[in-house]
């Protein structure tokens, strides 16, 4: 849900890059630097083999600024776990951490991780954030107007947990659970959330439990040349779970991974996401973010369903540095006949990568994005979008 170094979010703002835009990307740089110290300071890469003992911790300062926040500060860090000797085919495990602190007193902070057992025969996601953030609201649908740009305070706290056993094959089986607790203030007077009763505005408890099925034959989980990953879930979200909402949340996910000439990677996803029911606003199907949809603001557009198609050419340059070339389209919808051609999003951009674990291609990635709409953003994040 969240990136783990953000540098900003585009929120109307032109593509020219503005002095404290520039001053940000200054100290970004010092960050991939501090991990580049880090990385480079091993003399040689490690192989993947079961003798690998040792983790990599790589943490590095946050400093920059965004027209929400203002300046920011704070640290973060990603924690790189091999595979024990004990059950030496499991894959790596990566643990990952960041809390900010704003000039407007402002609060962001998350752990995840992903974490293999057993030669890979259970497998265990899991994330906490609180936050304390504001936010933009411009409605619900696929053709809101940015002069309905409305800000409002946000606080939110939850809990996910997503836990899988490998089965038949490369299928794994499991279940997912979500727990959240939002609370909103400084409510504009007159605005929006003010004349309209939005389900979602009055916050409270939002749980949720349900399936989640995988295929996987992808040959790397970090960085993939080949194979596919398939995913599919399905979470209810009931009161008779203790939440204040009723509402399924349905996500399927495709990506597709092949390999050109000897390092460059063609890499294709699919990702269609439904909420029906009652859905908060907050939990509705949103366009944009640092994995779908790069350069559209997370939330511009927003329904109960969504869906994308995106691509990307990934090269490596050196075994520590590489690049990507993305792009993408989509669209929310309030029902599947509302999809149209002409109400199509697109976006596309580049992006960096920077090999912070090279044996295993554990990437610190930079991507920055448009949204054909002259609007952009930059991500500075671990992992692939996918």
């Amino acid at each position: 849900m969240m990136e783990l170094f953000r540098m900003f979010d585009s929120r109307g703002g032109a593509r020219v890059l503005s002095p404290k835009r520039l001053v940000t990307v200054f100290f970004v740089l010092v960050c991939l630097m501090s991990l580049s110290a880090n990385c480079f300071g091993q003399t040689t890469a490690v192989p993947v083999d079961s003798t690998r003992k040792k983790g990599k911790f790589f943490p590095s300062p946050l400093l920059g600024y965004t027209p929400e926040t203002k300046w920011y500060f704070g640290a973060g860090f990603v924690w790189y776990l091999p595979p024990s000797k004990k059950f030496p085919n499991s894959n790596p495990s990566v643990i990952k951490a960041v809390a900010v602190y704003t000039t407007n007193k402002q609060i962001e902070s998350n752990i995840n991780g992903e974490s293999w057992f057993r030669n890979n025969l259970y497998k265990l996601d899991y994330s906490t954030s609180y936050y304390k953030f504001p936010n933009a609201f411009y409605g619900i649908g696929n053709n809101t107007l940015i002069s309905n740009r409305e800000t409002y305070g946000f606080d939110f706290f939850n809990i996910l947990l997503n836990a899988q056993r490998r089965t038949l094959g490369k299928y794994f089986v499991g279940g997912r659970l979500f727990l959240e607790h939002t609370d909103m203030y400084d409510i504009q007077p007159g605005g929006y959330f003010d004349s309209v009763e939005i389900t979602g505005e009055d916050g409270g408890l939002n749980t949720g439990l349900g399936p989640w099925i995988t295929y996987d034959t992808r040959d790397n989980i970090y960085f993939p040349v080949k194979g596919m990953l398939a995913n599919i879930s399905a979470v209810a979200h009931t009161k008779y779970l203790g939440s204040a909402y009723d509402y399924m949340h349905y996500e399927f996910e495709y990506s597709k991974f092949m390999k050109i000439f000897k390092n460059d990677v063609f890499a294709f996803n699919a990702y269609v996401e439904c909420v029906p029911g009652d859905a908060p606003f907050n939990r509705l199907a949103e366009l944009g973010g640092d994995k779908n949809m790069r350069g559209h603001f997370e939330g511009r557009y927003r329904d109960v369903n969504y869906a994308t198609l995106q691509a990307e050419y990934r090269a490596t340059l050196w075994k520590y540095f590489g690049f990507t070339v993305f792009g993408g389209i989509g669209e929310v919808a309030h029902t599947f006949n509302d999809f149209s051609l002409s109400g199509l999003k697109y976006s596309y951009g580049v992006g960096g990568r920077l090999f912070i674990v090279p044996e295993d291609k554990v990437s610190l990635r930079v991507d920055y994005g448009f949204d054909g709409e002259g609007h952009d953003g930059v991500y500075i994040t671990f992992r692939e979008a996918f």
